[in-house]
């Protein structure tokens, strides 16, 4: 009996040797949502080429230099022993020597673009950029591949034409 109140009164205290209740496991933390991929690096139509065949090429250099620099010193940045020499355009006014359609600007921004192998819905850049033979088309094309110069250039050149900055029509 005695032995029976003392189990009574460890009971009645909880000293006990059975395990004291846990609180119920936590649920796993869900999976993290796999961060969405990065687009596939694009081309580098820079890759490889000298100086002199960027600057011999507007669409190059717009991707290459910003617009400003190579308006007010194209002499200075691309006419040189490792640029263009004894070449007549170091002599006229970057881009233009005349005052051109306002289509010209047009046809700048679209070149860059077609250097990163942009797929063009409209038939005349279709055609255009289609007989250069560096020109390859890409169906996974993203704005993110162009380089900084050619991302502000393509604003630039959007905005002087609709300035009308230079152009005419």
């Amino acid at each position: 009996m005695a032995l029976l109140a003392v189990l009574s009164l460890l009971l009645a205290c909880g000293e006990s040797d059975a395990p004291a209740p846990t609180a119920p496991a936590a649920a796993p933390a869900p999976a993290a949502a796999p961060a969405p991929a990065a687009p596939a690096p694009g081309p580098d139509p820079l890759a490889g080429k000298s100086k002199r065949e960027i600057c011999e090429d507007n669409g190059l250099a717009l991707i290459q230099w910003d617009f400003d620099t190579l308006q007010a010193d194209f002499r200075g940045t691309c006419c040189g022993a490792d640029g263009i020499q004894d070449d007549p355009i170091c002599e006229l006014d970057w881009p233009f020597s005349d005052v051109p359609p306002c289509s010209a600007y047009d046809a700048m921004r679209n070149h860059i673009y077609a250097r990163y192998g942009y797929d063009f819905n409209d038939p005349t850049w279709e055609q255009e950029f289609e007989k250069r033979d560096w020109y390859v088309q890409r169906k996974d094309f993203d704005p993110s591949w162009l380089s900084p110069a050619a991302k502000k250039n393509v604003e630039k050149l959007k905005q002087r034409k609709k300035d009308k900055v230079a152009c005419e029509g």
